[in-house]
């Protein structure tokens, strides 16, 4: 009975999970919406004032990050996909659900370390005044939308 309580419960969390990487969409990283379809062209970048420079680097490094990032986020969607058809089956075995979910969280882990490791990254090539105009802007949208939610500007401190 434990067992099943427990499965049930991992399966409930990892729905949150899915339904918070279908509204991120796929392989979509939170900071690259934030920034549009190129950092030096997006609304943030010209909230930040981003130099040309600037601007620059954030493009060559969006194009090193989305190398990384890309396979995972495909990865993270194929056991999304994996859960989604466990837990939907017919007569459902809760251990194959339980073990998506663990593969499920195992691999939105992987994404959420990169994808932490590439906003630290972006981060780095912004003025220290910069990087706390972003900071304050991310906690203003933390409490209007939650961390992660549509446009979310990276992860959590």
């Amino acid at each position: 009975m434990k067992t099943k309580v427990a499965v049930a419960g991992a399966a409930l969390w990892a729905l949150a999970w899915v339904g918070m990487a279908h509204a991120q969409g796929p392989g979509a990283p939170p900071h690259d919406r934030a920034f549009g379809p190129g950092f030096g062209h997006g609304r943030l970048a010209e909230e930040l004032s981003l130099s040309d420079e600037q601007k620059s680097q954030l493009e060559a490094l969006r194009g090193r990050q989305q190398e990384t990032l890309k396979p995972l986020a495909e990865a993270a969607r194929q056991a999304h996909e994996t859960f989604r058809t466990a837990l939907e089956a017919d007569g459902a075995d809760a251990t194959a659900v339980g073990q998506a979910a663990l593969a499920m969280h195992a691999a939105e882990k992987k994404l959420r370390a990169a994808h932490d490791a590439a906003f630290e990254e972006m981060k780095a090539i912004l003025t220290p005044e910069q990087r706390d105009k972003l900071e304050k802007m991310q906690e203003g949208r933390r409490g209007a939308r939650g961390p992660h939610g549509p446009g979310g500007l990276g992860p959590l401190p």
